[in-house]
């Protein structure tokens, strides 16, 4: 296992059981995160500290948190690219917002790993394109350390509610999202 890859399972760890638990008890969702056990402390995690920033409730499209330290609020406008190119159906953009060896798993959908398998995914959602009026809203936009950020949003589609997390990852000066899951909220 490359370090890139203990170093993203790491984060993965200690952040995503966090982040469901705000989540799911952030607005007016009552669904609870029931049985899940914490993860263990890494002890070589220092580094990768989340550092807390805005985590308003009530983001909308026009007013979405941002991270004072930069880093966030950059990875927050890579996400934010990522919804512009899904709502114009432009496919190759969509995928441009990825990472190479990119993890994307969509509600109702196989895992895609890769860009070819992200571009086929992606390619069979924006079929028709019903995501021209869905509206998309920023939650919350952390940093972890100086290569790493998650984001958290929310959308609506028609009349149906999902969540969002990003993983992103430093690619150079550029953001790429490397991990992207998304689920219909209850």
């Amino acid at each position: 296992m490359s370090k890139i890859s203990q170093r993203r399972a790491l984060l993965l760890a200690a952040i995503v059981p966090a982040l469901l638990v705000t989540g799911c008890s952030a607005g007016n969702n009552t669904q609870a995160m029931k049985g899940a056990a914490s993860p263990g402390t890494p002890t070589d995690m220092d580094s990768m500290s989340p550092e807390e920033t805005d985590t308003s409730p009530d983001a909308t499209d026009t007013a979405s948190p941002t991270d004072t330290a930069g880093g966030g609020g950059q990875a927050q406008t890579t996400v934010q690219g990522f919804f512009s190119a899904l709502k114009s159906g432009n496919v190759d953009q969509v995928v441009s917002s990825f990472s190479d060896d990119a993890v994307a798993a969509v509600d109702g959908q196989a895992t895609a790993e890769g860009s070819q398998a992200i571009r086929t995914l992606f390619q069979k959602q924006l079929q028709g394109n019903g995501m021209k009026q869905a509206t998309h809203t920023i939650d919350e936009s952390r940093t972890a350390g100086d290569a790493d950020a998650i984001v958290r949003s929310t959308s609506k589609q028609g009349s149906d509610n999902y969540r969002e997390l990003f993983v992103l990852t430093k690619d150079g000066e550029d953001w790429k999202i490397s991990q992207f899951m998304n689920n219909k909220a209850s």
